[in-house]
Protein backbone atom coordinates (compact mmCIF):
# COMPACT_ATOMS: atom_id res chain seq x y z
CA UNK A 1 0.00 0.00 0.00
CA UNK A 2 1.58 3.28 -1.20
CA UNK A 3 1.69 6.07 1.68
CA UNK A 4 -0.47 8.87 1.38
CA UNK A 5 1.76 11.44 2.28
CA UNK A 6 4.76 10.43 0.06
CA UNK A 7 2.66 12.33 -2.66
CA UNK A 8 3.08 15.15 -5.19
CA UNK A 9 0.74 16.74 -2.98
CA UNK A 10 2.86 16.93 0.42
CA UNK A 11 3.68 20.56 -0.75
CA UNK A 12 0.46 21.56 -1.16
CA UNK A 13 -1.08 20.16 2.16
CA UNK A 14 2.02 21.72 4.09
CA UNK A 15 0.83 24.96 2.45
CA UNK A 16 -2.72 24.45 2.96
CA UNK A 17 -2.22 23.86 6.93
CA UNK A 18 -0.19 27.14 6.87
CA UNK A 19 -2.52 29.13 5.55
CA UNK A 20 -5.80 27.79 7.82
CA UNK A 21 -3.40 28.13 11.16
CA UNK A 22 -2.92 31.59 10.23
CA UNK A 23 -6.87 32.22 9.57
CA UNK A 24 -7.58 30.33 12.51
CA UNK A 25 -5.32 32.62 14.54
CA UNK A 26 -6.71 36.13 12.91
CA UNK A 27 -9.98 35.12 14.06
CA UNK A 28 -9.09 33.97 17.44
CA UNK A 29 -7.52 37.86 17.71
CA UNK A 30 -10.32 39.36 16.60
CA UNK A 31 -12.59 37.19 18.37
CA UNK A 32 -11.16 37.04 22.03
CA UNK A 33 -9.45 40.10 22.40
CA UNK A 34 -10.32 44.06 23.55
CA UNK A 35 -7.97 45.24 20.71
CA UNK A 36 -9.83 42.95 18.30
CA UNK A 37 -13.48 43.78 19.51
CA UNK A 38 -12.29 47.90 18.44
CA UNK A 39 -10.74 46.38 15.08
CA UNK A 40 -14.27 44.18 14.14
CA UNK A 41 -16.27 47.69 15.07
CA UNK A 42 -14.06 49.93 12.91
CA UNK A 43 -13.71 46.91 10.01
CA UNK A 44 -17.92 46.51 10.21
CA UNK A 45 -17.85 50.26 9.37
CA UNK A 46 -15.17 50.28 6.38
CA UNK A 47 -17.30 47.51 4.65
CA UNK A 48 -20.70 49.29 5.37
CA UNK A 49 -18.81 52.44 3.48
CA UNK A 50 -17.54 50.25 0.84
CA UNK A 51 -20.91 48.53 0.21
CA UNK A 52 -22.83 51.64 0.20
CA UNK A 53 -20.14 53.41 -1.98
CA UNK A 54 -20.61 50.50 -4.69
CA UNK A 55 -24.69 50.49 -3.79
CA UNK A 56 -24.34 54.05 -5.24
CA UNK A 57 -22.56 53.67 -8.28
CA UNK A 58 -24.39 50.63 -9.79
CA UNK A 59 -27.96 52.33 -9.06
CA UNK A 60 -26.30 56.04 -10.55
CA UNK A 61 -25.09 54.00 -13.44
CA UNK A 62 -28.39 52.17 -14.22
CA UNK A 63 -30.74 54.80 -13.13
CA UNK A 64 -28.73 57.68 -14.76
CA UNK A 65 -30.05 59.38 -11.29
CA UNK A 66 -27.68 62.12 -9.86
CA UNK A 67 -24.72 60.23 -7.88
CA UNK A 68 -25.40 62.93 -4.85
CA UNK A 69 -29.01 62.19 -4.93
CA UNK A 70 -28.24 58.60 -4.26
CA UNK A 71 -26.13 59.00 -2.15
CA UNK A 72 -27.82 60.82 0.17
CA UNK A 73 -30.69 58.68 0.19
CA UNK A 74 -28.24 55.68 0.82
CA UNK A 75 -26.65 57.36 3.54
CA UNK A 76 -30.46 57.94 5.00
CA UNK A 77 -31.00 53.90 4.75
CA UNK A 78 -27.50 52.62 6.01
CA UNK A 79 -26.23 53.81 9.34
CA UNK A 80 -22.53 53.65 9.48
CA UNK A 81 -22.00 55.10 13.04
Amino acid sequence: MKNPFENDHQKTLIIAGAVLSLAAAGAAYLLLSDHGKQTRKGLKKKIKSIAKDAAVNVISKKTKINKKAVKGVADQLVKTD
